[in-house]
């Protein structure tokens, strides 16, 4: 069965390989990454799609991330939107579209979330359970 895991990590670096060798997810969507854009992040066995975030300070704030089994085929969405988010589609049984997405308190929901609304389907899931 394919495992799916979507986790406000608060920090990348914050027990993220504990998670994948445990539960060996197919893919990880990852909200409050606290990534700058020059931090490298890299994950053995795993692709990285990611949005970064710095506040006016340059103090990395919020980010995304979706992290990807090198055993999974897949493709990176491109997104046009200010919202912190990215998207991929893996094949799992069949195309699965896997979309992360983090919105601060201060975000203006209703002006931007029609930019990956288009994404659209329902949303269905299997828990996975971490021992």
């Amino acid at each position: 069965m394919a495992c799916l895991v979507s986790w406000n990590c608060r920090g990348f670096r914050s027990k993220v390989c504990h998670l994948i060798y445990q539960v060996y997810p197919v893919c990880i969507a990852l909200q409050e990454t606290y990534l700058k854009p020059a931090d490298i992040a890299k994950i053995i066995r795993y692709s990285l799609v990611r949005k970064d975030n710095e506040n006016e300070s340059g103090r990395a704030s919020g980010g995304v991330a979706l992290l990807v089994s090198h055993d999974t085929p897949s493709f990176v969405i491109t997104l046009h939107t200010n919202l912190q988010a990215v998207a991929v589609r893996v094949m799992l049984s069949n195309l699965v579209t896997v979309c992360t997405l983090y919105l601060p308190p201060s975000t203006n929901v209703s002006r931007d979330v029609a930019s990956v609304s288009h994404l659209g389907g329902g949303v269905r899931s299997k828990k996975c359970r971490l021992s």
